[in-house]
C-alpha cells in the first residue's frame, strides 16, 4: 500500500487512521483510575508480572523483517491531520519560488489541462507539463494526464529536476489503472532509480513506490513478491508499509491457501510468526470468570486452533530453519504450551529465549535458574531497543486494559528485581529496579523508601548517585502560544537522592540530609528547616526555642510534601499528593462516604516474604495519616506553645495555626488543640475564628512581656532583699568586733 496518493483525493483512509488513533487513545482510560497515566508497576501484582509473557509489537517486528536498505530513501507518510493534497501543496511551497508557486496555484484552478498549460507558459517545462497533467487527472482526463506525464519523462535529465520523480510515480499509478502491469512495474522501479541517483523526493515517492508495486503483485496473484516489497517499505520506516504487512498477515489467517503460500517462504513465515507473537489475541476473544482468584497462576492465553496448529507444525521443522524460534517460544508460553516453549527457546540462544526460560523456571520453582536466565536476558537486550506500546493486561473480552511502552532490557531488569525482592535479597532488588527506574520508578521507589533501611539506602546512593547531575535548562514557554508545555520529569538519579533526603529528614538525620537535595530553592527550605530544628534545641531562652520550633513547623507545613513526604503511601509525592492509591474510604448503599482508619500497604500473595513485611512495617509513616507531615507540623507548633507563656498572644496564635493545619482532615486532633487553648489560653478578639483565621504569633511582644515580668519580679525581690543584705552585713561586722574585743 502506498504512503501517498499525490494527485488522487484520497481522504477516507486518513479518517480511518484518525479513528484508529482515537480508539487507541481511549482504550487506555480504564487503566488510569480517573487520574493521570500512572506508570506501570510490577510489584503490585507480582505473580502476574513474573509469570505472564509480554506481547510483542507488530510494527517493531515487521520493521526488521529485512535489513534496512542502504539507499537514502525517506518515507513521507500521510499526516493524520492533513489530506494528501495539503501535503502535496506543502511540498510545492518548499521547492518553488514565490512566482512559480503563484503560477502553479493559478494553473490548478484552470478548468482543463490546455488552459492550465497556457496559464503556466513561463514555467519550466517539467513543472508546466506535470501541473497540467494533474489538472487533467482531477478532471477525469486520464489519457491527457498520461500523455503529459510521458512528455515530462522524455525531457533530458537536467530539464526534469523539479517534477521528473513525481511524473514517473504517477505514470506508474496510471499504467496500473489501465492494466499495464509491466509498464507500471517499470515506472515504479524507475522512480526509485532516479531518487537513488540524487533526484529530489520531498514526498517520499521512492518509498511509496514499493507499496504501489506490492499492490500490483498482490493483484497479480504473487503474495510472496508483494510481501518482499512491503517488507522493504517497512524497513525504510514507512508506517504504510507496516500497515500493509498487517493486512496481509490478517488475511493469511483467514485464507488457508495464502497461509500455506507464506509458510513456504522464509519471509512469509517470519511475518506469520510476527503476527502470532504480537497479535494472536485478534483471533480469539478472552473469557475469564469475574470472581477469579487474584493469586491464581496466570491463565494461558486462549488460542485459536490455527495458532495451535501452526505451533505444532513449526515445532516439527529443523531448528536451523527457525530464526524466529524465540518468538515462537514466547507465543507457545502464552498459549500454555510450556514443553513446546522450552523446545523453541532451546533452538535459539537469544535474549528473548532467555526471558522465556526464566519464566519457565519460575513456574517450576527453580529460582536460581530463573535469576540466571533473567541476567542473561538483561545482558542480551540492547539498552536502546524499544518495542513500542504493549497492553499491560487484557480484560475478559480481550480488550486492552492499560498500555506500557515496552523497553525489554528495562522490563527484564525490573522482573529480575521483583524476583530478588521475593528471595529476600533487598539490595540486589534495589540495584535491579533502579537500573529499570526510567520505566519502573514506582517499584524502585517502593524498595528504596519502604524495604531497605535508611543506612542501606544511603550507602546505595553514595555508590550510584553520589553527586547531583548538571541542571538542565527549563523548557522555554512561548507566552503567545496556548500550547501546553509539560514540565520536565525528574530523572531517577535526582529523584533517588531527593527520596533519601526526605527519609533522612523524617528520621532526624539533620546533619547529612541537605547534601542530597539538589534543587537550589528546595535546598534553601531544607537548610532552613534543619537550622530551625537545631536552634530550637540549643537556644537558651524558651521564647527563642518557641520561635525556632514554630519556624520549623511552618516549613514542615508549607513545604512538607517536598521535605518530608513519602514518595508513595501515604503522601504520594510522586503525583504531588493529588491521588491516594490506598484510600481507606468506603461507601454505603446510598453512596455516603465512610471514613475508615487508614492501613499501611498490604504485602500479600506469592513472591512476597515475612522479611519484606517486617521491613515495610518498620518504615511506615508516623503517624500513619494522609499528608502525615501536617501532623508533624502541628506537633512542632505544639512544642513551640509549650515554651511560651500560656496566656500570651503568641501561644494562642501558635495553637490557632496548628489547629488550622488539621481542622479539615483531622478534626479530632484539631479539637484537642482547641481545648488546650480554651483551658489555658488568653481571651483574644479573634477567638471566634480560631483555627480558620489566625494572626501571626507576636514573639517580640512575648519577649517584652517576659522582660517586663522579669524586671517587676526583680524590683519586688529587690525591695526586701537590699535591707536584708544590709542588715546581714551590719550583723557580720558587729560579730567581728565582738570577737576582736574578746581576743
Amino acid at each position: 500500500m502506498s504512503a501517498m496518493k499525490i494527485e488522487a483525493r484520497w481522504v477516507k483512509p486518513q479518517r480511518s487512521r484518525f479513528a484508529i488513533a482515537l480508539i487507541a487513545a481511549f482504550s487506555t482510560w480504564p487503566a488510569l483510575a480517573c487520574g493521570p497515566d500512572f506508570p506501570v508497576t510490577l510489584l503490585d501484582a507480582r505473580q502476574q508480572s513474573l509469570l505472564s509473557m509480554s506481547e510483542g509489537v507488530f510494527d517493531f517486528e515487521v520493521s526488521r523483517l529485512l535489513p534496512k536498505p542502504t539507499t537514502a530513501f525517506k518515507p513521507v507518510d500521510a499526516d493524520g491531520w492533513l489530506s494528501p493534497d495539503e501535503v502535496r501543496a506543502a511540498a510545492e511551497a518548499s521547492d518553488l519560488s514565490e512566482a512559480q508557486l503563484a503560477s502553479v496555484t493559478l494553473m490548478r484552478s484552470a478548468p482543463d489541462a490546455a488552459s492550465a498549460e497556457a496559464a503556466g507558459s513561463e514555467l519550466p517545462a517539467d513543472l508546466r507539463l506535470y501541473t497540467a497533467a494533474a489538472v487533467a487527472w482531477h478532471a477525469g482526463d486520464i489519457a491527457g494526464a498520461q500523455t503529459r506525464w510521458a512528455a515530462v519523462l522524455d525531457l533530458p535529465a537536467d530539464q526534469r529536476a523539479l517534477r521528473g520523480v513525481w511524473a514517473s510515480y504517477m505514470d506508474g499509478r496510471t499504467r496500473l489503472m489501465m492494466g499495464d502491469l509491466a509498464g507500471a512495474t517499470s515506472a515504479f522501479v524507475r522512480t526509485r532509480e532516479w531518487v537513488k541517483d540524487g533526484a529530489a523526493d520531498p514526498l517520499g515517492l521512492a518509498v511509496a513506490s514499493f507499496g504501489e508495486q506490492a499492490r500490483l503483485q498482490l493483484d497479480n496473484g504473487d503474495p510472496v513478491a508483494a510481501l518482499n516489497l512491503y517488507a522493504q517499505q517497512a524497513a525504510l520506516g514507512s508506517s504504510s508499509g507496516r500497515q500493509s504487512l498487517l493486512f496481509v498477515a490478517r488475511k493469511a489467517f483467514g485464507d488457508q491457501h495464502l497461509r500455506a503460500r507464506l509458510l513456504d517462504d522464509d519471509l512469509g513465515r517470519q511475518l506469520l510468526v510476527a503476527f502470532l507473537f504480537t497479535r494472536s489475541h485478534e483471533l480469539t476473544r478472552l473469557s475469564a470468570p469475574a470472581d477469579a482468584d487474584p493469586y491464581a497462576l496466570p491463565a494461558a492465553e486462549p488460542s485459536h486452533p490455527t495458532v495451535l496448529g501452526l505451533l505444532d507444525l513449526l515445532s516439527k521443522l529443523p531448528a536451523e530453519t527457525l530464526p524466529e524460534a524465540d518468538r515462537l517460544a514466547a507465543t507457545a508460553y502464552r498459549a500454555g504450551r510450556y514443553e513446546q516453549a522450552q523446545r523453541f527457546a532451546a533452538a535459539k540462544d537469544s535474549p528473548l529465549s532467555a526471558w522465556v526460560r526464566a519464566k519457565l523456571s519460575l513456574r517450576e520453582g527453580r529460582m536460581d535458574d530463573a535469576a540466571a536466565a533473567f541476567a542473561q536476558a538483561a545482558r542480551g537486550f540492547p539498552k536502546d531497543e524499544a518495542w513500542g506500546a504493549v497492553p499491560v493486561a487484557r480484560d475478559p473480552d480481550g480488550y486492552v486494559d492499560g498500555i506500557e511502552t515496552l523497553v525489554p532490557s528495562c522490563r527484564v531488569q525490573a522482573e529480575a528485581g521483583a524476583l530478588a525482592l521475593a528471595r529476600g535479597d533487598y539490595m540486589q532488588a534495589l540495584d535491579l529496579l533502579y537500573a529499570a527506574a526510567d520505566n519502573y520508578w514506582t517499584d524502585a521507589a517502593y524498595v528504596a523508601e519502604r524495604v531497605v533501611t535508611v543506612d542501606e539506602l544511603k550507602t546505595f546512593v553514595d555508590r550510584v548517585a553520589a553527586k547531583p547531575l548538571p541542571q538542565k535548562p527549563a523548557p522555554a514557554i512561548d507566552a503567545e502560544s496556548d500550547e501546553y508545555v509539560e514540565s520536565a520529569v525528574l530523572e531517577p538519579h535526582g529523584a533517588l537522592r531527593w527520596l533519601l533526603a526526605r527519609r533522612l529528614l523524617r528520621e532526624g538525620r539533620l546533619d547529612v540530609a541537605a547534601a542530597y537535595v539538589d534543587d537550589p530553592e528546595l535546598k534553601a527550605h531544607a537548610e532552613g528547616y534543619i537550622a530551625a530544628r537545631q536552634r530550637a534545641r540549643s537556644a537558651f531562652f524558651r521564647i527563642d526555642q518557641a520561635r525556632a520550633w514554630f519556624e520549623a513547623a511552618t516549613l514542615a507545613r508549607v513545604h512538607g510534601m517536598e521535605l518530608l513526604g513519602f514518595e508513595g503511601d501515604p503522601d504520594y509525592r510522586a503525583w504531588d499528593g493529588s491521588f491516594d492509591l490506598n484510600d481507606p474510604t468506603t461507601y454505603d448503599e446510598e453512596y455516603n462516604a465512610i471514613i475508615n482508619p487508614r492501613s499501611d500497604l498490604k504485602i500479600e500473595g506469592p513472591f512476597t516474604s515475612d522479611g519484606e513485611r517486617e521491613r515495610v512495617g518498620m518504615s511506615r509513616a508516623r503517624p500513619l495519616e494522609r499528608f502525615h507531615y501536617r501532623t508533624i507540623a502541628a506537633d512542632l507548633a505544639s512544642r513551640a506553645a509549650d515554651q511560651l507563656p500560656p496566656r500570651s498572644q503568641a501561644s494562642a496564635a501558635v495553637l490557632c495555626e496548628a489547629t488550622h493545619w488539621l481542622i479539615d482532615r483531622q478534626p479530632d486532633s484539631a479539637s484537642a488543640l482547641y481545648r488546650r487553648y480554651l483551658s489555658f489560653g488568653p481571651y483574644v478578639p479573634w477567638g471566634n475564628t480560631f483555627g480558620r483565621q489566625c494572626p501571626m504569633p507576636n514573639f517580640d511582644k512575648a519577649e517584652r512581656e517576659r522582660d517586663a515580668h522579669f524586671r517587676d519580679r526583680l524590683w519586688r525581690v529587690g525591695r526586701w532583699a537590699i535591707p536584708i543584705v544590709f542588715a546581714f552585713i551590719v550583723l557580720v561586722l558587729i560579730r567581728r568586733r565582738q570577737r576582736a574585743a574578746k581576743g
